[in-house]
């Protein structure tokens, strides 16, 4: 049987993710992220243990599929963001907020661009903070991708990755879509393998 149509086994998911760079941390850990650091690199880089990593993305795609897709929105600000979300908007169906994120969507009613989710998931809570503020007024739960170096306040499921990288957010959403669509009965495991990382990436 081909790669092709065969599930990826775990240990070839595990090595796509480590191609990937999402085990790559900081050099500054934070209190609450030490329970899933691996180990300290020579260089002083941190090195996240990629079990924990999938574990949280699997609960995460869980988390995603109990919901309405266009009650789920995802955030990144970051440059290597924009276009892993679009993607994973447009497979899963959920509504992406890229670039900026406009004060208020959350919060002010009388915005045009005011929405009411019920889940969000951001790429970095450090620059998608905004949006992190307005869910925690709005009572929206947060599911967060966090460094190392991340503090994961208000955040109700950290997602421990390199949230920075620009291979690691197109691998992160590219495994996440997939384990989504999983989860929602979409696909199957085997079909999971026509979605391909470079689809992610920019």
């Amino acid at each position: 049987m081909s790669l092709e149509t065969r599930p990826l086994r775990p240990e070839e998911i595990k090595e796509l993710l480590v191609k990937g760079s999402l085990h790559i941390g900081s050099q500054i850990k934070v209190k609450h992220m030490e329970k899933f650091i691996f180990k300290l690199r020579p260089d002083g880089v941190y090195l996240i243990d990629i079990d924990k990593t999938i574990e949280r993305l699997n609960i995460a795609a869980k988390f995603i599929s109990y919901y309405p897709p266009d009650k789920v929105v995802v955030i990144s600000t970051h440059v290597y963001g924009v276009k892993p979300v679009k993607r994973f908007c447009e497979l899963t169906g959920c509504i992406p907020i890229t670039e900026r994120f406009e004060p208020g969507t959350f919060t002010n009613p009388s915005l045009p661009t005011y929405i009411e989710p019920e889940l969000i998931l951001v790429s970095d809570p450090r620059y998608d903070n905004q949006a992190v503020f307005e869910a925690r007024i709005a009572r929206i739960p947060v599911i967060a991708m966090c460094s190392t170096d991340n503090t994961p306040k208000d955040i109700d499921l950290v997602i421990p990755m390199n949230n920075r990288g620009r291979m690691a957010l197109p691998y992160a959403f590219w495994y996440l879509a997939r384990r989504v669509l999983i989860e929602r009965g979409v696909i199957t495991e085997e079909l999971a393998n026509n979605i391909k990382p470079e689809e992610f990436i920019t």
